[in-house]
C-alpha cells in the first residue's frame, strides 16, 4: 500500500504542476486582452489631423496651404470607425471648404487612414 502511495502523490503532484503551467499563461492572455481598450479615431481638429490633411492638400494642389481652421465634424459611425469632416482651407488669400474623412486601415494596431476631395478647381 505505500508503494501506491507514493506513486499517486507524484503523479497528482505532477497533474497539479502541469495544469498550473497551462493555467498562468491563459489567465495572462485573457486579462491583457480584458484591460485592452479599443484606440480612437484621430478627431477632426486633432493636430495631426490638421497636419495630414494640410500635407495631403498641398501636394495635390501644388500650393501653400496659409491655413486650415474651423474643423468640424459632420458624421460619424456608431462604432467610430469613420468621421467625416469639413474645414475651411486658406490658400493665396482664398479661402475654400474642404471635406475630409478618417477611418481605421488597421484598427488592431491603431492605424488610421485621412482622405478627402481636395481644393476646389477654381483654387
Amino acid at each position: 500500500m505505500k508503494e501506491i502511495s507514493k506513486n499517486f502523490e507524484a503523479y497528482a503532484s505532477f497533474g497539479i504542476l502541469v495544469l498550473g503551467l497551462l493555467y498562468i499563461p491563459l489567465v495572462v492572455v485573457v486579462a491583457s486582452k480584458a484591460h485592452a481598450a479599443s484606440p480612437a479615431l484621430p478627431r477632426c481638429d486633432e493636430a495631426r489631423t490638421i497636419d495630414r490633411v494640410r500635407g495631403a492638400l498641398e501636394a495635390q494642389s501644388g500650393k501653400v496651404i496659409l491655413g486650415l481652421h474651423s474643423a468640424v465634424e459632420t458624421h460619424v459611425t456608431d462604432g467610430t470607425d469613420y468621421r467625416r469632416c469639413m474645414a475651411t482651407v486658406v490658400t493665396d488669400g482664398d479661402e475654400a471648404t474642404v471635406s475630409y474623412a478618417i477611418g481605421w486601415y488597421d484598427r488592431e494596431n491603431a492605424v488610421p487612414f485621412w482622405a478627402g476631395d481636395g481644393l476646389p478647381r477654381s483654387q
